[in-house]
């Protein structure tokens, strides 16, 4: 992986969890000189020991890790607000990815990669992670109450920890109430233009919201299949399920 010039986006603080020397060696510095603040680990023990300490954004995360596997780390991080996660890994098969995905990784990279997917990646989660300033709108459906000013979501008054994307996913779908959003609108607004026909994204994080908001996800009321154009947030609106621009 050959590094690139520094590049222009949000900076973060990460955590490079990767057993391979040399491989750690390579994320560190081109994460460091895109302008990161980077720690790293080289095994799933000590990655769980700094993961416990907090303050990270983004944690990118192989998953054939020795004594603490990726899949085991991604339990323990299940539920939290930050950080979020990208696997690295080399195993391309899709239900790897899809079982990543649906403990709660926020994305999917396969090994190999070039340094400028990896920085693209990483600025769309930190993107999602930071979010953007929104007027103090708050939208309810059933028991459940998205807050998009204070970015905090509510079910019977409890409030629900979602990941970074199962947040902006969420949020996307909630500034359109009883509106359909189309799959590849949807998923151009929340992961970015290079993931337009990858609808195994959108279906995972949609189960996962069902399993954190819906009373029953058998059938849902908050997040609503709408045929096979897409989702919407709630009942239809007034004015019929147009599909949103």
């Amino acid at each position: 992986m050959t590094e690139p010039p520094p590049a222009a986006g949000p900076s973060g603080r990460l955590l490079v969890i990767e057993d391979d020397d040399s491989l750690r060696r390579i994320l560190r510095s081109a994460l460091e000189r895109a302008g990161h603040r980077v720690d790293d680990a080289e095994d799933g023990l000590v990655g769980a020991e700094k993961l416990g300490k907090g303050g990270y954004d983004v944690v990118l995360l192989d998953i054939g890790l020795p004594f603490i596997d990726g899949w085991r780390l991604l339990d323990i991080l299940e539920g939290r607000r930050q950080p979020a996660v990208i696997v690295i890994s080399a195993r391309g098969d899709e239900r790897d990815k899809v079982r990543a995905l649906d403990l709660g990784a926020d994305d999917y990279l396969t090994k190999p990669f070039g340094a400028d997917e990896l920085l693209a990646r990483v600025r769309a989660v930190l993107r999602r992670v930071r979010g953007t300033a929104e007027a103090a709108l708050v939208v309810r459906c059933g028991g459940v109450v998205v807050d998009l000013g204070a970015r905090v979501v509510t079910r019977s008054g409890a409030e629900v920890r979602l990941s970074p994307t199962e947040y902006v996913l969420l949020a996307e779908l909630a500034r359109h109430p009883g509106v359909v959003m189309d799959h590849r609108t949807l998923l151009t607004r929340v992961w970015g233009p290079m993931y337009a026909g990858d609808r195994n994204y959108l279906r995972t994080f949609v189960q996962r919201l069902r399993r954190k908001l819906e009373f029953d996800p058998a059938e849902p009321e908050i997040v609503v299949t709408a045929g096979r154009r897409g989702y919407r947030f709630g009942p239809p609106a007034e004015l019929g399920g147009q599909s949103a621009p």
